[in-house]
Formats: C-alpha cells, sequence, structure tokens
C-alpha cells in the first residue's frame, strides 16, 4: 500500500492501483483532512505526535475536551466515554469486563470466575482469550484456550428479504428463543450469562439479520437485566 497516495475510501498500491477499501482500519479515512490540518494544532502536538495514556494521567483540561469534541457526536442518551488504547481487541475487552464488573456489583456476585458472556455465531470479536471465547469457534485457527462461554446462533436470513418475511422471521424468533434459553440454562447452572455482545454485520460471512432481530436481543438482555454490548466491526467505512 502506497499510504502517502491513499485518500478517504480509497487506498493506492505499489502499482499505481486505486482500491476501494470496505474494511478500512482508519475510522476517518485515509488522510482525512481533519488529520492532516491538526498537524498544525496544539492538540496533535499533545495527543497524536506521541503516545499519551490520558486512562491513568490525563491533563486537566480533558475532559473538556472530551464534552467539547466527542460528546456531540455520541448517539442519544449516551452520556458517558471510555478509552481503550485504540485496538478492537481492547476495546471490547474493556467493555466486556466492565459489563461483568456491573453485573456482578446488581447481583452479589462475589465470584467473577462463575459468570460468562454470550456471543454469536459468525462473530469475530478479538484475538485475547476474553474475545475469543465469545466469537465464532472457526476464528480461533490457533487454537487458543478459551473459556467456557455460549455462543448463540445468529439468524441465517434468506434474500431478498421481501419475498422471505415470514420465514425469516420465523428464524429470528427461534435465534431468539434458543438465546433466552441458554442465559437461563446459565442460570440455573450458576454460570449467569453478564452480557451480551453481537455485531450488526458478521465478520464472518457478513452476515445480518433484520432490525427486529436486534431490537428483540436488546429487550431480551434488559428483560434479563444483562448488559448490552454492540460491537459494530463491519458497520463503518463500508
Amino acid at each position: 500500500m502506497n499510504l502517502k497516495q491513499s485518500k478517504g475510501n480509497f487506498f493506492k498500491d505499489t502499482d499505481g492501483n486505486v482500491i476501494l477499501d470496505l474494511n478500512c482500519a482508519q475510522p476517518l479515512g485515509y488522510n482525512h483532512d481533519a488529520l492532516i490540518n491538526a498537524r498544525d494544532s496544539n492538540i496533535y502536538d499533545r495527543f497524536l505526535q506521541g503516545t499519551v495514556d490520558v486512562s491513568s494521567l490525563p491533563p486537566q483540561d480533558f475532559t473538556d475536551i472530551l464534552a467539547d469534541d466527542v460528546m456531540p457526536a455520541a448517539p442519544q442518551g449516551l452520556n458517558q466515554v471510555h478509552l481503550a488504547d485504540g485496538s478492537s481487541s481492547a476495546a471490547n475487552e474493556l467493555a466486556l469486563s466492565s459489563c461483568i464488573m456491573q453485573y456482578a456489583m446488581k447481583n452479589n456476585k462475589s465470584n467473577y470466575s462463575d459468570l460468562s458472556v454470550m456471543g454469536f455465531s459468525k462473530a469475530a470479536h478479538g484475538c485475547t482469550v476474553a474475545t475469543l471465547s465469545c466469537s465464532d469457534a472457526g476464528i480461533n485457527i490457533g487454537n487458543v484456550p478459551t473459556y467456557d462461554w455460549p455462543v448463540s446462533d445468529l439468524p441465517k436470513v434468506v434474500l431478498p428479504f421481501a419475498l422471505n418475511e415470514q420465514a425469516n422471521m420465523a428464524e429470528e424468533e427461534r435465534c431468539l428463543e434458543s438465546a433466552r434459553q441458554t442465559i437461563a440454562q446459565r442460570r440455573a447452572a450458576g454460570k449467569d450469562v453478564a452480557a451480551i455482545i453481537v455485531e450488526p454485520i458478521s465478520s464472518l460471512e457478513m452476515r445480518n439479520a433484520t432490525p427486529s432481530f436486534y431490537k428483540g436481543l436488546r429487550h431480551l438482555a434488559k428483560q434479563e437485566g444483562i448488559p448490552f454490548i454492540v460491537d459494530e466491526t463491519k458497520s463503518g467505512m463500508g
């Protein structure tokens, strides 16, 4: 890749070919003007020029920076931001840890090792032990030992949606019921599901259900008092 000549959603290879990158690793795209122009700013000198661990040693005006520059872009109803080191694995690890601790405190669970996270098939949430444990077994090509965490079925809907509405509704309801049963079985065994994590578009096979499934899953999580994590791996640049 020729990073200097790559721009936005497109990267240029060393032969000069321009290629649309649907899995762009840069949140703002390649060589975004906002970042290029930031090089002359005080923010760039303080935060982008070198590595700054703002989680453990934030500057005195960091809360103002978050309030002024980050929170206006937050989805309605969300008023907090948590910082990871920039990798998707670390961000998901942080989300999993936060949810497990919250669930444990709310339910007076002193032994965190008995708690689990429920993921879904065809998902890839990261390469750490915890994120592999709630991902599809197919991504664990190194056979890394994982936790005994449940992975529920992601609906396999049939396209086009309009011609297969009834079949897709039945498939999504089946998967929701399977998730509901998994939560009940784990709770009965003393291995409560302390968090649910799902990708809107799966990393493997690029699968996605209809909005009804994700809303139903969110409703189930709320009903059961389980934190609900949405990992938007494939929902960005492409």
